[in-house]
């Protein structure tokens, strides 16, 4: 459905608005209703609302389907996709791990030659009949009679761990009672019948032929012909088994090894034993040797220690249980819930899972919910409402709305979605982050709490971020962070720890429990002095979930199986549970391990459905306003039984039904089920992350996607959104990788298009401008071909750009003006607003600093009305530089505060470093503050290296040269100096080499050294070069000439100067130009009124507009001045 609606919109040249209506779930039938109040709400400027108005008006129902969303809410499905829910139920089988069981009779060829017919079948079926019985007496099946011979499964059609100790039991049973039958035979015949069994363990698919009494079942699979070979093998009146048998009823037998044998179809020989004897359990209850069990005392010792610590001295830390699946890691942490309880503390709790969350239910999500106190499953209304008394209890700043509204899933509203939109990733991580600490400390100064999270392995790497800052939050506040994990697949290595800078953590390793801790867990289902309770107690070991789940399956009437893995525990329950709460436990654990009733019911076609026999059975428990399995591993189980196709059926159903719920989920359902539309779903789902600025999980979303994707036009699609993605993550060179793999995939002009643009962006980002503009030619071709406006402006955008750093003004000019004019036809006004930004630094560029200024002015005041805060921020440290040119000190160091700080909130490194650079112009230029300029140098070149720009970079060593020029630290300021003059014979002159010459000749000692770096700087300005070195640099030469008493040349600087700008005059260049005259005048020797007047006059301006390093050689000047009329006065 949102598909179709992204092509409807990119027919409009409007695709840029897909993910804003795939996020707020607009589809066919919403579009057709949509006003101009809802397109305003969701934050569409007023061209494109018009377009999309019109579009709609003028649109027949027919028409709106043609080109935009399809009636279905995924791509139609062709007649070879999987089969739905119904047509599973239909089909027989199910996934069991058993040990099947081949015998077959030897010798009667020599009875048939002496009796007929009717006593050779009476003599065979006196054997088959033995054989069988042996098999229905120890738990087994018979499935087929081929000749001779029988074919039997122990495990199946219900589960039983004991199944290969059954099938060894049999097997000698069948032995015995045809030695016996054999010695009848013999002494009636003349003749001797015997026996060979074949035994292999494995899984296979269970097939039910009938109903009810009447059913019968075969076995299908692998497992059963090597079963065959075994028997094919075996000496007559011998057993043999694979090593899988051996080894699951190792316990139980004695076999002797046998020469390996070679099975069809297998590679290596497999191992053979000849089964001599299964031995008692009292035997083996006799032989065994346990190993030592770790217990649980110690640990709850630790805990009530640390919870009083935390609770007398107000600071936590926090413990991290750690073991193997089911040895009762999260018992063990409701034990510490319980405790906590006890004392006051309150719990709070988050869960990791590996699959099958749906929106809001994420570990951290979660624990954000407890604290607020919202139960799981609430609608908006209840989210909304915490929120505000949050806000309202000053439990949060009202700063921290925008983050706590993603962290709730409510819509931002107008005021804040652009300024959220404009934030990159990290910047919103960290501001989520920072809620739920500031949640965690707020919540409890009121009372302790317990924060728990658990099945940490399954944690991504955003989520462990946020463990990592609730791991410091903690350990300054009353609170304990509790975290569970699976030992393989532990991920809290160095890294992680790193990150917690050190806060208290203590490790709890969790062994099998002690058996007096076991034989309390007994007490609560049947006696300990009861033999099974012995057996559980020997076959659990130690392991509290195998333990539990063995005494149900006894309470439940099973006392002769007794499991020995959790697939067999969860089948053998499974197996006496009813039919339809069977196929529910099926259904529900392709779900995913949490689910929610309703789903489970429209899977089922079973409206009444309560799942409470599950419940009962504690299969599954309630967990707020959605059911979830008692443990993952039963959840596991109960999926391994199905069938593949019958999974796969059931993931594309589940799939289908989560289509428009939950995009994500939605494509990995599809992804398990093998079905076709999984790319394209990834594309949607990764599209709906990317508009709730998850742009980590939208790029895995892609990544996936583009590891289905088959089709062209998905592997484009997918290349595309993953370059988009990777440039906003600041990944540019893989974001060039990309958009050159989309590029190569494009098929059509308008593909073409947008991949050239994608790439010459990230061609601007690593500024490889050659590149770019051999791209961006590309580009516009085919855009004016099929008069693609939009497209235009971008392109002559990024062509404007590269011509600004190379300093190639004329050109620069061009582009930006056929952009805004491009961008005005297009009806884009974010395309208007950056146009008129590139049309300004066009200005800048050539010298027109007031015209550059105004345009500046007008492309913030339309960012403003629109929203367009991130193009602001990339504005507003520039528009801060006509102030200063405009002498307005104090208004420039206002904007420039404000241009950092949204930059900072941003994250957008590019933009604070063009706000540095304004900064230490006004710093270094006006104040004269060296030390205060310093950070801000400093950080302007860490800034540029982290991103890539070379250019910005040496920007910043030309000013941290003037910090240690101004300091006294000569040759740390050459150093500065030259380290820029390296990078700009690299990148070229043009951007900022005067100014490393400027430095250069204020900084020597040596007249002529300064000399040759004023005449190159004069021959880079003489050839062209960006507007802002004319400002900067001749007021330097003007300096170091007077340095160097050479009074002629800084009267030229100061004429050049002047000259630069007589077309727009400005205060600054007006300034300094007359400054300069004036002080080459008095260094000559003029002492005359009109020189003195103009150096008063000069004074008194640098005075009243805050010029304090301009004043120092002026006072200088007059001082003198002043000293030399008191000496020439005459004496009294």
């Amino acid at each position: 459905m949102f598909n179709g609606i992204t092509k409807w919109l990119e027919g409009l040249g409007l695709g840029e608005y897909a993910n804003l209506f795939a996020e707020q779930r607009i589809d066919q039938e919403v579009l057709r209703e949509l006003t101009d109040a809802d397109l305003k709400e969701l934050g569409i400027p007023l061209g494109p609302r018009k377009k999309l108005l019109k579009a709609i008006r003028s649109a027949s129902q027919d028409a709106l389907k043609s080109p935009g969303p399809p009636q279905a809410a995924l791509p139609p499905n062709s007649s070879e996709t999987q089969p739905g829910l119904s047509a599973w139920e239909r089909m027989p089988g199910e996934r069991k791990p058993v040990t099947m069981l081949f015998a077959d009779v030897t010798g009667s060829t020599a009875l048939t030659e002496k009796l007929d017919a009717e006593e050779t079948h009476d003599l065979l079926y006196g054997a088959t009949q033995r054989m069988c019985e042996a098999i229905e007496k120890n738990r087994g099946t018979v499935c087929r009679f081929m000749g001779d011979g029988v074919m039997a499964m122990f495990g199946a059609p219900v589960a039983s761990e004991r199944h290969a100790v059954d099938a060894c039991e049999a097997a000698l049973e069948m032995q015995q009672a045809i030695r016996d039958y054999a010695d009848d035979v013999e002494a009636r015949h003349g003749s001797r019948l015997q026996i060979r069994v074949g035994l292999h363990s494995g899984e296979v698919v269970v097939l039910t032929v009938g109903e009810g009494e009447k059913a019968d079942y075969d076995a299908s699979g692998p497992t059963v012909p090597i079963a065959a070979r075994m028997e094919q093998v075996a000496e007559p009146g011998e057993v043999y088994l694979t090593a899988t048998t051996q080894a699951l009823a190792a316990e139980r037998i004695e076999a002797q090894t046998l020469e390996p044998v070679c099975v069809k179809g297998i590679s290596e020989p497999l191992a053979v034993f000849a089964l001599r004897r299964v031995r008692s359990p009292e035997e083996v209850r006799a032989d065994s040797r346990r190993t030592p069990f770790v217990g649980r005392r110690g640990e709850l010792v630790q805990f009530r220690a640390m919870l009083e610590t935390c609770i007398e001295e107000g600071h936590g830390q926090t413990i991290y249980v750690r073991g193997e699946p089911g040895i009762g890691k999260t018992r063990l942490v409701e034990e510490f819930a319980r405790i906590a309880a006890e004392r006051g503390v309150s719990t709070h709790r988050g869960l990791e899972l590996p699959f099958g969350v749906g929106q809001g239910q994420d570990a951290i999500r979660s624990l954000v919910r407890g604290l607020l106190g919202i139960p799981i499953g609430s609608g908006k209304a209840v989210r909304q409402l915490a929120a505000r008394t949050a806000l309202a209890d000053s439990r949060l700043d009202p700063d921290q709305t925008v983050f706590l509204n993603d962290l709730l899933n409510l819509p931002q509203p107008k005021e804040l979605r652009a300024l959220y939109d404009a934030m990159d990733n990290p910047t919103r991580n960290d501001g989520k982050q920072a809620v739920v600490s500031s949640l965690m400390i707020a919540t409890s100064s009121r009372r302790p709490l317990l924060a728990i999270v658990e099945d940490v392995h399954w944690a991504d790497a955003v989520t462990l971020a946020y463990l990592a800052a609730l791991a410091k939050t903690v350990a300054k506040c009353p609170a304990l962070l509790v975290m569970t994990s699976r030992i393989e697949g532990d991920q809290l290595g160095r890294h992680w720890h790193a990150g917690t800078r050190d806060s208290p953590f203590i490790t709890i390793d969790l062994g099998p429990l002690e058996t007096q801790d076991s034989v309390a867990l007994i007490t609560e289902f049947i006696e300990p002095t009861d033999p099974l309770a012995e057996r559980c107690l020997a076959r659990a070991g130690g392991n509290p979930l195998f333990l539990e789940q063995l005494l149900r399956s006894a309470r439940e009437g099973s006392t002769v199986s007794l499991p020995d893995s959790i697939q067999s525990l969860v089948l053998a329950r499974m197996d006496r549970l009813p039919a339809a709460d069977r196929r529910a436990l099926q259904v529900a654990s392709v779900i995913g391990q949490r689910f929610e009733l309703g789903l489970l019911r429209q899977l089922l076609d079973s409206p009444q459905y309560d799942c409470s026999v599950l419940v009962e059975r504690r299969l599954v428990r309630w967990d707020g306003a959605v059911l979830r399995f008692a443990h993952a591993l039963i959840q596991e189980g109960a999926y391994r039984s199905l069938l593949k196709r019958s999974r796969r059926a059931l993931h594309v159903t589940v799939g289908e039904k989560m289509s428009q719920s939950d995009p994500v989920l939605c494509a990995r359902h599809l992804d398990r089920g093998d079905d076709r539309r999984a790319a394209s779903a990834y594309l949607t789902a990764a599209r709906a992350q990317a508009v709730a600025h998850e742009l980590d999980s939208a790029l895995r979303l892609t990544e996936r996607g583009l590891a289905l994707a088959v089709a062209r036009s998905e592997r484009y699609n997918l290349s595309a959104l993953e370059g988009e993605l990777r440039c906003a993550l600041g990944q540019p060179d893989g974001g060039i990788a990309a958009y050159r793999r989309a590029l190569d995939l494009a098929r059509d002009p308008i593909e073409g298009v947008h991949a050239r643009i994608g790439l010459a962006e990230g061609l601007r980002l690593t500024e490889q401008h050659d590149q770019l503009l051999a791209v961006s030619n590309e580009a516009e071709t085919l855009a004016r071909e099929h008069c693609m406006n939009a497209a235009l402006a971008r392109i002559q955008q990024l062509r404007g750009s590269a011509h600004f750093v190379r300093g190639e003004l004329k050109a620069c000019v061009q582009a930006n003006e056929r952009s805004l004019k491009y961008a005005r036809e297009s009806g884009s006004v974010e395309a208007e607003a950056q146009a008129l930004s590139n049309l300004a630094d066009a200005e800048y560029a050539r010298g027109r600093f007031v015209s550059a200024y105004a345009k500046f002015a007008r492309c913030i005041e339309l960012c403003r009305a629109e929203g367009l805060v991130r193009i602001e921020a990339a504005n507003l440290g520039m528009h801060a530089d006509g102030l200063l040119y405009q002498n307005r000190m104090e208004a420039f160091f206002a904007e420039n505060e404000a241009a950092l700080s949204l930059a900072r909130r941003l994250r957008d490194p590019r933009a604070e470093a063009v706000a540095l650079i304004s900064r230490c112009s006004g710093l270094l230029d006006v104040t004269g503050d060296p030390e205060a300029a310093r950070p801000a140098a400093e950080r302007c070149v860490a800034l540029a290296r982290g991103f890539g720009s070379r250019s910005l970079e040496a920007f910043g060593l030309v000013w941290c040269g003037h910090v240690c020029r101004l300091s006294g630290e000569r040759a740390e300021a050459m150093l500065n100096f030259e380290a820029a003059l390296a990078i700009c014979r690299d990148q070229g002159m043009e951007f900022c080499g005067p100014l490393v010459f400027g430095g250069i000749a204020l900084t020597s000692v040596d007249w002529q050294q300064s000399e040759r770096a004023l005449q190159q700087a004069d021959s880079i300005i003489a050839r062209g070069c960006l507007g802002h070195n004319h400002l900067h640099y001749y007021p330097m030469a003007m300096e170091a000439s007077l340095q160097h008493q050479d009074w002629d040349a800084a009267t030229r600087y100061a004429a050049a100067l002047e000259e630069y700008t007589d077309t727009e005059p400005l205060p600054w260049c007006t300034f300094w130009s007359a400054r300069g005259r004036a002080l080459a005048e008095f260094r000559r020797g003029r002492r005359d009124e009109g020189t003195v007047q103009e150096l008063r006059r000069l004074r008194d301006y640098a005075l009243k507009f805050g010029l304090v390093l301009a004043r120092v050689a002026l006072d200088q000047a007059l001082d003198a001045i002043d000293a030399g009329s008191r000496r020439n006065q005459p004496t009294s």
